[in-house]
């Protein structure tokens, strides 16, 4: 009858150790979905980063692309203004209508440089405003995950402030439960995570849901001896 009240006794302060490591399997399992979520706001962080990054570049393409035409079309206007002076030293009519005629062609392709440098203003200009909200919408999520990462930081450090606690009670528990009985409970707790124990629940084990045999319903009710789920090896009890 003795051995019977022991068994119960032991079961009774596992259940208790096993509502703390529940507690403590889920608080770190928060923890260790911190980082995650660091890095996940990172990548976004990122991703605004290059768009506005390559809208800066855009700009840039488009600045230098300008700049060049200008600097094309002053070089024809260069040569047209040459030419137009070199008109007057000319004597052959032949070399002065040969001439006419470059300063047309010349004169032609200065009109289509200044309508692509024209077209250029428009795309720059857009571009400027494209650049400008890319900067803005980057600046602004930087500083939101900025935030963000300081409270998921903050709520980490609680969480582990909270584990220690826990963890202080655990040893306090543990302390007064018999070494056989915990080292099977330790096992066990390593390859079922929160849940070394199961209730039993009409004739099933409460972890795995497996029908029981009567005899090992029976075992459990008497509480003889600690008594596993031949399914799932669960440490198996009944609540009273």
């Amino acid at each position: 009858m003795e051995q019977k009240n022991t068994i119960k006794e032991e079961i009774a302060k596992l259940i208790e150790v096993q509502k703390l490591d529940s507690e403590k399997f889920d608080l770190e399992s928060q923890i260790e979905a911190c980082p995650i979520k660091i890095e996940e706001l990172d990548q976004l962080l990122e991703l605004k980063k290059t768009h506005m990054l390559k809208s800066e570049e855009e700009l840039k393409k488009l600045q230098v692309f300008k700049g060049e035409k200008e600097t094309e079309m002053m070089a024809r206007e260069e040569k047209i203004a040459k030419h137009k002076t070199d008109l007057y030293l000319i004597k052959s009519n032949k070399e002065y209508s040969a001439l006419q005629q470059e300063i047309k062609s010349i004169e032609a392709d200065v009109s289509l440089l200044e309508e692509e440098i024209i077209d250029c203003f428009d795309k720059i200009e857009e571009a400027q405003k494209i650049k400008d909200t890319a900067k803005a919408v980057f600046e602004t999520e930087e500083k939101k995950i900025k935030e963000e990462k300081k409270s998921i930081q903050e709520n980490k450090d609680q969480l582990m402030v909270k584990v220690d606690e826990l963890e202080a009670k655990r040893k306090g528990l543990i302390s007064k439960v018999d070494p056989s009985v915990l080292a099977r409970y330790e096992r066990l707790s390593k390859k079922k995570g929160k849940s070394a124990l199961a209730k039993l629940s009409g004739g099933f084990c409460g972890g795995c849901n497996m029908q029981l045999r009567p005899q090992v319903v029976n075992d459990v009710q008497i509480q003889k001896d600690l008594v596993f789920c031949e399914n799932c090896a669960r440490i198996l009890y009944v609540e009273e």
